[in-house]
């Protein structure tokens, strides 16, 4: 039971920090993007509007929901693979020793 235990504890250990990190993922997404009309001022161009256009989709309430889902799976998904990887990381250091 003991095994089981520390394999509980791993999985919450994962989990906690696949969420944390996908939650600060969107945050720092949000603040990018937020950032993008300064830039654009700052350079003078337009890309940062152009992709505030292109994510805001003309205003179309269901293109611009897929749009957030899209952007929220695709966080949840880069947090699971640095976790993974993270974690294969920590076992091949322990390995070594």
């Amino acid at each position: 039971m003991a095994q089981n235990d520390g394999s509980i504890r791993l999985t919450l250990l994962k989990t906690g920090a696949t969420v944390g990190l996908s939650a600060l993922l969107v945050l720092l997404l949000r603040w990018v993007l937020g950032f993008l009309p300064r830039l654009d001022a700052m350079t003078g161009g337009h890309a940062g509007g152009d992709v505030l256009r292109f994510l805001a989709s003309n205003g179309q309430a269901q293109a611009q929901q897929t749009v957030s889902i899209v952007m929220i799976v695709v966080c949840f998904a880069l947090a699971v693979l640095v976790v993974h990887g993270t974690e294969r990381l920590l076992q091949r250091r322990r390995n070594r020793r």
